[in-house]
């Protein structure tokens, strides 16, 4: 088979995939005008020849779009990508013979009963595509093999959290490898999240191994010196919080369990300890010449370990959460296939703005960045966090610490509420399921918890040690799932997502009328699917942002859009073989060369595929813009019969 690869390097590189028959390449975007690659790819292996021929690339987004066209051919050469330049476009190859169905092995265990698996309208059986809220779940020890990752992609996962907290390099390389494999197989686009570490402050350790025990109204120092802690003292090697404290602030330790109120705050200048009122106060600003520290009275008493987590709810640190650690696994994300990145203890938007410089400079495929909302800082920076990155996560473990829980419900629902005014995703995280790391049930109060995060309007819900070292990972999966498909189902949802649309701006843009067209032609038609064609994953999300009532399938003409598209509400794209030959059509033939008909042929064969066209008479929304995959706005909305336009109306392209 051929690939017409327009591209400034001549060398592609190989992703791992399910089968050697069905190999995913990533290739190297092209410059504005460069001259074509074209590579013929044998059946049987990787192997490539290389031709040159002369071609124009089309610049569609801040990524550029590459194409491939596949023919029969013998292999030649060999394949590599070290001196790539430029963002990468993965697609599938040899695609049309890979089966989308569940294996009757899967259907016949004990886990059928979990599985999220819908029959097509030829009566086989795939995963389903119909809930609006996303699942993410975080890989650990009870997750990590091949047929762990399965099982929970089966029973309703979208995203796969990657802990860089824990495990190193090697071992998220090999994750990242089993769930392309995974996607492969399926054919179904996985989004990968790298959750960075950030800063861990923690106080020293203790003369005594199991800590010392406060009580309430003593006085306690941390000060930066390295002898063991004592009742009287402890070592705390942050500088940045010593300078940055002040009388009156709160110092929060072990998780909020210990709480203290600083009273004085000074360092130690040549011996003696010098008491500080302001920064002028101090002899030195050098911290190793003149170590700061700080008294507090204990509030709420308890017994401090070593190494114990220390929160500051109320100061603002001059620090940045990108830690070396966290540099060097961005690097890695970057590199290996990632397609978000999240951020821990984001104080304010300069944070995300020196993340995405960051994730910019590094290259690779460029991820979308997330920002973790866990401190209340960024809360009052909430709005401009939200600008600066593409979407939140309500990281409500550290947020109930340094924040009143009773606070935490209504925050939440105003981080929700901004991110989907701004077509930006929320993820909702932490504890949802706690109890079902060791029991098979949870409670009702945490399925209420779930449900009131989609009553929010939240785009996803996260587990964490649920999924990661829980006993029953499938179990908390599958029932989060069906407290999704609950709560969507309900009278109250649907009125809450008619008032979360939002109201229709004095002058609108052509694309947002076209989708907010589609959105209601789509309900007033009760239509299985909205299928809108994006080369960036744009028209998409703004379709979101209207919360339809139908799930949206993404037709993409590459991988890398398709997979950050799957954490959105509703969102269930695709770069399938059919859908990038139409994309290697317009790149390398010209824009004009497709017909729109193909389009809705494929858009119909997808909604089938997926399940959610069940009847041959179900009508499907497309969206487009005309010629398909060519830049500007959207223009075209078809209202077409499931069966596809050749088969209803007599007319479109050969079956």
């Amino acid at each position: 088979m051929q690939a017409v690869i327009p591209s400034r390097v001549l060398q592609p590189r190989l992703l791992p995939s399910a089968a050697a028959t069905s190999p995913q390449v990533a290739l190297p975007v092209a410059s504005a005008a460069s001259s074509a690659l074209t590579i013929g790819f044998g059946v049987g292996g990787l192997a490539a020849s290389l031709h040159l021929s002369r071609s124009v690339a089309r610049r569609r987004s801040r990524k550029q779009v590459v194409r491939c066209r596949l023919e029969d051919d013998e292999a030649e050469g060999d394949l590599d990508l070290d001196d790539a330049e430029g963002a990468l476009c993965s697609i599938w190859l040899d695609g049309e013979d890979q089966t989308r169905t569940i294996s009757e092995d899967l259907l016949g265990s004990t886990s059928a009963p979990l599985l999220d698996n819908v029959k097509t309208l030829s009566g086989l059986d795939v995963r389903g595509c119909r809930k609006g809220a996303k699942q993410v779940a975080t890989l650990g020890p009870a997750s990590s093999s091949e047929e762990a990752l399965e099982r929970l992609f089966l029973c309703g996962v979208d995203m796969f959290r990657l802990n860089f907290s824990h495990g190193e390099h090697e071992e998220k390389a090999e994750l990242v490898r089993k769930i392309r494999a995974l996607e492969a197989r399926y054919m179904h686009p996985i989004a990968i999240l790298a959750d960075m570490q950030g800063p861990k402050q923690r106080c020293g350790k203790f003369e005594d191994p199991d800590g010392v025990e406060l009580v309430r109204g003593q006085r306690f120092r941390f000060d930066m010196d390295t002898a063991l802690g004592t009742t009287r003292r402890a070592q705390l090697p942050h500088p940045e919080i010593l300078l940055a404290l002040s009388p009156g602030r709160t110092l929060l330790l072990d998780d909020g369990k210990i709480q203290m109120t600083v009273v004085e705050v000074g360092c130690t200048y040549q011996g003696k300890d010098i008491v500080v009122t302001s920064p002028s106060d101090r002899p030195s600003d050098d911290v190793a010449e003149c170590p700061p520290w700080i008294d507090c009275e204990v509030k709420v008493a308890g017994r401090l370990g070593a190494r114990k987590g220390v929160n500051t709810p109320d100061v603002l640190l001059q620090m940045s959460p990108i830690t070396p650690k966290d540099k060097k696994d961005i690097e890695f994300a970057c590199n290996s296939d990632v397609d978000w990145i999240a951020m821990s203890f984001v104080q304010k938007h300069q944070d995300m703005l020196e993340l995405r410089q960051l994730v910019k400079d590094v290259g690779g495929n460029q991820p979308k960045i997330l920002a973790k909302i866990e401190k209340p800082q960024a809360v009052e920076d909430l709005e401009k966090i939200i600008e600066a990155c593409d979407g939140v996560m309500v990281a409500r473990g550290d947020l109930g610490v340094e924040m009143s829980p009773e606070q935490v419900p209504f925050v939440q629902k105003n981080i929700i509420s901004k991110a989907h005014a701004a077509g930006k995703p929320a993820i909702v995280a932490t504890q949802m399921l706690e109890s079902m790391i060791s029991n098979p049930m949870p409670t009702r109060a945490e399925c209420s918890d779930v449900a009131n995060a989609i009553l929010d309007g939240c785009d996803a819900v996260m587990l964490s040690g649920e999924s990661a070292v829980g006993k029953y990972p499938e179990e908390c999966v599958a029932m989060q799932r069906r407290v999704i498909a609950t709560t969507e189902g309900h009278p109250e949802f649907q009125s809450s997502m008619a008032l979360r649309t939002p109201p229709m701006p004095a002058v609108i843009a052509p694309s947002s009328a076209i989708l907010r067209s589609a959105a209601t032609l789509a309900q007033a038609m009760k239509a299985k699917a909205i299928v809108v064609f994006t080369s960036t994953g744009r028209s998409a999300q703004l379709l979101v942002q209207l919360r339809p009532d139908v799930p949206i399938l993404a037709v993409c003409p590459c991988l890398e859009t398709a997979r950050w598209l799957a954490l959105l509400r509703g969102v269930y794209a695709t770069s399938d073989p059919a859908s990038q030959a139409l994309a290697s059509r317009v790149e390398t033939d010209g824009a004009y060369t497709v017909r729109f008909n193909e389009g809705v042929e494929v858009a119909c064969r997808l909604a089938r595929e997926r399940g959610l066209a069940t009847e041959e008479d179900d009508w499907v929304v497309v969206v487009a813009r005309l010629p398909l995959f060519s830049q500007g706005p959207l223009n075209t909305i078809r209202l077409a019969k499931a069966v596809g336009p050749k088969v209803a109306d007599g007319y479109g392209p050969d079956l």
